[in-house]
């Protein structure tokens, strides 16, 4: 055997392997009923109904810029805002859209250094989290709840892969789960505990961990980043509120709607998959 194939060989036996690809902590959110809503809150929070929630799992915390980006070096995905007009970014001036904007910037459309990677991923629709999430089943062997078909996206609700969460099951996971006391924040009373908001956060978001952890171990579910959950037709909620809202848009029980082909520097995602279907955590 030449010993330049040999020396190829050792070569090639010695490399570094690539890193695997950064993939989101799951929690066990175990099953319960708990009251949705809030009778003091806005319309689409009333009546405050009983509702139970079957045990999933359910990120630790949001999806961050490292874990976006092992999706799309792996992949090779370029989201919404790549292929369209850019995302909204926060000027002097208010909310703006800026073109080439993508999940690689910060609030002000800026790319994030390398020193970021911590922080929650913006700048993306509906569709690319979800887009995420199949990336994110086919890399555990499991298979993809979400699929795309032009401009129609089916979700199978026998896959056991990755998802968003459900409105209820995002609410009961932030309120702490079965017989929590009933809080505004996620983990407390005093919001600036537990996130940030328009308070405290310099108008910016912030690594997600950071804060205290709500009783169930989930970070950031109030403020940092308003959180997608799963569509309804072409309206989907997002939850939680963000570094740029006051308390009353960050209370658990608060709703709001977007398109899913929205994005913009406060809005961001955390994943779910079904307890049943999850594998290990």
């Amino acid at each position: 055997m030449p010993a330049s194939f040999l020396w190829f060989s050792l070569c090639i036996a010695l490399r570094p392997s690539a890193p695997a690809p950064e993939f989101p902590e799951m929690l066990l959110i175990g099953g319960g009923i708990f009251p949705m809503g809030d009778a003091r809150g806005d319309a689409d929070e009333k009546p405050v109904r009983s509702v139970f929630v079957p045990s999933f799992y359910l990120g630790k915390t949001e999806i961050t810029l490292a874990q976006f980006g092992a999706f799309v070096h792996a992949s090779g995905y370029r989201s919404e805002a790549e292929r369209g007009d850019g995302s909204y970014v926060w000027t002097d001036l208010g909310w703006a859209k800026k073109a080439g904007v993508d999940w690689r910037c910060d609030e002000k459309g800026q790319i994030r250094p390398a020193t970021e990677q911590a922080f929650p991923v913006v700048h993306v629709s509906w569709n690319d989290a979800a887009q995420y999430c199949n990336w994110l089943s086919a890399a555990q062997k499991r298979t993809p709840v979400y699929r795309f078909d032009q401009d129609t996206v089916w979700v199978d609700s026998t896959a056991n892969g990755y998802r968003l969460p459900g409105e209820a099951e995002w609410e009961y996971a932030a309120g702490g789960g079965a017989g929590a006391a009933r809080v505004h924040f996620a983990g407390s009373q005093q919001i600036a505990e537990v996130a940030w908001y328009a308070g405290n956060s310099k108008k910016s978001a912030h690594p997600v961990g950071l804060k205290k952890p709500n009783a169930l171990g989930l970070y950031d579910c109030t403020g940092n980043v308003w959180e997608w959950c799963q569509r309804e037709k072409d309206v989907c909620s997002i939850r939680g509120g963000s570094w740029s809202n006051n308390p009353a848009h960050c209370r658990i029980s608060n709703r709001s709607r977007r398109f899913a082909d929205m994005r913009d520097c406060n809005l961001g995602f955390r994943v779910a998959c079904s307890e049943t279907r999850s594998g290990k955590k």
